[in-house]
């Protein structure tokens, strides 16, 4: 009996003592998150986004960090005064911020006031050698990564930058293959089959509904792969508005393309499409939203537009309105040539810190991880083996060239919550963002994208590289700045308000653009 109850009092003693070192380590845990850092991030709430919190990115950036991460949604409809009053607020509200990816929230001036005013933290301050964003400028080199993300020496901001091939194509021509499937016409190849299939749509009710109701050519003045007509200017000579619209003449000097008789003559026909309704009367007055609503209606009234991507005009989940357009390769001009602009890389802000931040070194750490290669293919894609796998040997991308990425579970442009959408510093690298399979109807965008860049590749302008070689820079900078007036001219020019046929009136417009001339 007595060495029965020793034996109960010793397991009394054991379980005791397990319930005591268990409860120790319990408490030391908590206590260790209690000390964990609390990085604050605001950020715009996205309605693909079911919650930033408990979002597996998060969750995930978190685990490699030791950070605990808390976000604060930016109020909508007030988004600048909310912004400008965080910068000025008490020490410690707000980490960092996370801005949109294809909506920036300030402008580039208004960014450089906030860095001028010193209500940003330099992040030259926590750069090494060794960290993903060295790595980020280093890469990037050759396009002046450095210039672009540099204020007089300071970082004030870690990118978001698309390097798909599609983003290195300033504009597409989207037209209605069901209208011209109903008219029995042909995809245009030169400016005057373009106006030959625009008349038809102008007078032949090809939407079937008994109406006058359609608009052959519409366009808008908000940026320039907006703007139809330059892509019909085009075919006449190299028109590049991103580079103040200069080209190489035949001794290989850079020069204006607006001072050109092909220019003038390319303007020529603009203002007799506009003049006939080809082009969309009210085109010098629509915004993009409004191009948005006209395309995406159900009724069918839209012939052709452009855009970068076509899903900066159409809305990703209306499969059947994606289906109605296709691509129109660039016009071939009277003299051969096709020209197609190419852009260089254009990073918009990702995120950045709040000169007021009470953690700026462990904000810069979380979003110098988000710009890692794992982290990049967890903000792109979602989680790996279960929303996306490395594409086995053998399976081709959108752009027909060696896959890396299948998708398993389609989550961009959807409710979901593994990532962002998009939101704060995102670089991918070209090789996976360039080499993703096709996922049928989910992935129709990335598809139609990378048929219609196919097409547009081979007449990128061959001279390109002196718009950003060291000698040349200031000159096409100083087109650059002058860009506006030009810009101005040409508008007036097609949309009647000037007299494209009047020598006198094109002799003052060459005196505007080229006053020491």
């Amino acid at each position: 009996m007595k060495q029965l109850l020793k034996n109960k009092f010793i397991s009394v003693l054991l379980i005791c003592a397990v319930v005591a070192i268990i409860s120790y380590l319990y408490i030391n845990r908590q206590q260790q998150e209690d000390k964990r850092t609390i990085v604050t991030i605001a950020v715009r709430q996205d309605d693909n986004v079911q919650n930033f919190d408990t979002n597996y990115y998060t969750k995930w950036l978190e685990d490699q960090t030791g950070y605990d991460i808390r976000f604060e949604y930016i109020s909508e409809g007030y988004e600048k005064e909310y912004l400008y009053a965080m910068l000025n607020s008490e020490r410690g509200r707000i980490d960092a911020v996370f801005l949109p990816e294809e909506e920036s929230l300030l402008t580039e001036e208004e960014f450089s006031n906030y860095a001028g005013e010193g209500l940003l933290y330099d992040m030259k301050e926590c750069m090494t050698e060794d960290c993903h964003f060295t790595a980020l400028l280093e890469q990037y080199d050759s396009i002046s990564m450095r210039e672009k993300l540099s204020e007089d020496g300071s970082f004030y901001y870690i990118p978001n930058m698309d390097t798909t091939r599609k983003n290195r194509n300033m504009q597409v021509m989207w037209i209605n293959m069901g209208w011209l499937k109903e008219l029995g016409l042909k995809l245009p190849e030169t400016p005057e089959e373009l106006c030959t299939v625009l008349l038809a749509f102008r007078g032949s009710d090809p939407n079937g509904n008994g109406l006058s109701d359609e608009l052959p050519l519409i366009s808008c003045e908000s940026s320039y792969e907006l703007q139809s007509y330059n892509f019909i200017l085009n075919a006449y000579i190299y028109n590049d508005p991103l580079h103040g619209r200069l080209y190489v003449d035949e001794n290989g000097n850079l020069t204006s393309a607006v001072t050109e008789p092909a220019f003038r003559e390319g303007l020529r026909v603009c203002a007799n499409m506009y003049a006939q309704g080809l082009l969309t009367e009210e085109c010098n007055h629509y915004s993009k939203r409004q191009l948005m609503e006209l395309v995406n209606s159900p009724l069918d009234c839209v012939g052709a537009f452009t855009s970068q991507s076509i899903a900066d005009m159409i809305y990703p989940n209306c499969p059947d309105i994606l289906a109605r357009f296709i691509q129109i390769p660039p016009l071939t001009g009277a003299t051969g040539e096709q020209n197609a602009v190419y852009c260089d890389y254009e990073p918009s802000v990702g995120g950045y810190i709040p000169a007021n931040s009470a953690h700026p070194r462990e904000a810069f750490e979380i979003m110098d991880l988000m710009l890692s290669e794992e982290a990049a293919l967890v903000a792109s894609f979602g989680e790996e083996n279960e929303d996306w796998k490395f594409s086995e040997s053998g399976d081709l991308s959108t752009y027909s060239s060696q896959a890396m990425i299948t998708t398993l579970q389609y989550i961009t442009d959807t409710v979901q919550n593994k990532h962002y959408a998009g939101a704060g510093p995102l670089v991918l690298s070209a090789e996976h963002a360039n080499g993703v399979t096709w996922n049928g109807n989910n992935s129709l965008v990335e598809y139609l994208d990378a048929r219609a860049v196919r097409s547009y590749e081979g007449c990128y302008y061959e001279d390109r590289e002196l718009f950003t070689s060291e000698e040349r820079l200031t000159y096409v900078q100083e087109a650059i700045d002058a860009s506006e007036q030009t810009d101005k001219g040409i508008s007036q020019f097609i949309f009647g308000e000037r007299d494209i046929t009047s020598d006198e009136e094109w002799a003052d417009f060459q005196n505007e653009v080229n006053p020491s001339e």
